[in-house]
């Protein structure tokens, strides 16, 4: 990412990972789901996540994968079952048993310093079955790459997502079925490397929502107005004080345009643009820390709608007091798009805490605590006495969860994880979820 020193963040790749990866399977609450899938604002593209310490640490437990002079292939897979409270997540909604079944595929090659191209499909297919209308499959394909002039370097990455909206997910409808949609997201970026200590980042990524057939009802209506474009043009100027810490400027402008706009309804196509500075600890020693803080404002092209504007932060604090823990704090706010007809965008607050310990190399504890909060304003006052209008809402969640994993050998591995979530749609009051499964993953 930036550079050489920011290559940490993608985590759509598990290259060698899975003894370690904390397995979280009930669905949790984000302001985006795709944000897990790409790297930090201001970072780079193309580039690939690197090792945590306490992955390290564990070698005769890591798996090798199999190797092809500068080829490297991955694969994994897990078979998980268990029990699940609110399968619908939604006030009032059914339990199941649940089968949860995994499946990775990944290649990397590498040569010269820094010159690497790479590819990774990932499935997720989640089964109830006292519930079959909750079944979902979740997919993602990713290829991507660096190529080193000797001064500068350019990256690209393309991924494609398939995946699900839960009426849980902040900024969702309130449905009695998972939403399925589609992503593509394409990412370029080039960084320039003076002759001094100042890297200069310009990037373009560009993104396309595509929602499938979704079979209406009185109560809820087709998808397509959601279809969408997202251009994000930026550029990040880095400057290195020392070793792996720098100071970061990050300038981006966005352009956001509906597809299929809804029938006597202002458009929701709007222009946006962020200012953050911020600073980057670097990976040395125990603790890495980097932050970025700044404003956002987005217009729309409806002046009914007017405008949205609101400070914007992300940060994330890692600590590792051994080579076998770590702990990890990261905070988010900003501005989102709403799945909602009547509410354009909303600012998003979201806080998660996770330690990760090893036993004795070969047991694996995991716990985290998050808490994600959604502002939506008021729709316009024209839409008054319409199915259009929104008062002013909110829709919080709070989930702490725990896991255990048995690392038998490089190639097995048992795990049992414990969620339990307490949130609301909106409209909705609170209402706990819990979940708990155990399984069974292999890894090449």
């Amino acid at each position: 990412m930036f550079n050489r020193s920011l290559v940490r963040k993608i985590i759509v790749f598990r290259l060698g990972l899975t003894a370690a990866a904390p397995i979280f399977l009930a669905d949790g609450a984000y302001a985006q789901v795709i944000d897990n899938y790409f790297p930090a604002i201001g970072s780079g593209a193309g580039e690939l996540a690197q090792e945590p310490a306490q992955v390290r640490a564990m070698g005769a437990y890591t798996p090798l994968g199999k190797r092809y002079g500068p080829l490297r292939i991955d694969a994994d897979g897990s078979e998980s079952e268990g029990y699940a409270s609110n399968v619908d997540r939604n006030v009032g909604g059914h339990s199941s048993a649940v089968v949860s079944t995994q499946g990775n595929l990944s290649a990397v090659s590498r040569w010269g310093k820094r010159d690497q191209v790479h590819g990774n499909i990932n499935v997720d297919d989640i089964r109830y079955p006292s519930r079959s209308i909750q079944n979902r499959t979740n997919w993602t394909a990713n290829l991507g790459g660096v190529h080193d002039f000797g001064h500068d370097t350019i990256g690209v990455s393309y991924t494609h997502l398939s995946l699900v909206q839960m009426p849980t997910d902040l900024g969702a409808l309130i449905v009695n079925r998972p939403v399925p949609y589609q992503v593509d997201d394409g990412r370029i970026s080039y960084t320039a490397t003076t002759h001094g200590r100042l890297s200069i980042i310009p990037q373009v990524d560009v993104q396309r929502y595509h929602f499938d057939y979704f079979t209406p009802t009185a109560n809820q209506s087709s998808q397509g107005y959601r279809d969408r474009v997202l251009v994000t043009e930026g550029v990040t100027a880095q400057y290195e004080l020392r070793g792996d810490s720098h100071v970061l400027l990050v300038m981006q402008g966005t352009e956001i345009r509906y597809q299929n706009p809804l029938e006597n309804a202002p458009s929701r196509d709007s222009n946006g643009a962020s200012v953050m500075a911020g600073y980057d600890f670097g990976m040395r020693g125990p603790l890495r820390f980097r932050a970025l803080v700044g404003y956002q404002t987005r217009r729309y092209r409806a002046s009914a709608y007017g405008s949205i504007n609101s400070p914007m932060a992300e940060a994330e604090l890692s600590w590792a007091p051994t080579r076998l823990t770590t702990a990890t704090l990261s905070v988010r706010h900003g501005i989102e798009d709403s799945a909602f007809e009547n509410v354009v965008g909303y600012t998003f607050t979201g806080a998660r805490i996770g330690v990760t310990h090893t036993y004795q190399r070969n047991i694996v504890f995991s716990a985290y605590g998050q808490i994600q909060k959604a502002n939506y304003p008021s729709a316009p006052a024209f839409l008054q006495n319409t199915v259009l209008y929104q008062e002013h809402n909110n829709q919080t969640f709070y989930g702490v969860g725990a896991e255990v994993q048995w690392l038998i050998n490089r190639h097995m591995r048992l795990s049992a994880n414990y969620d339990f979530s307490s949130q609301n749609t909106v409209g909705s009051g609170q209402f706990p979820i819990h979940t708990f499964l155990v399984g069974f993953h292999l890894s090449l």
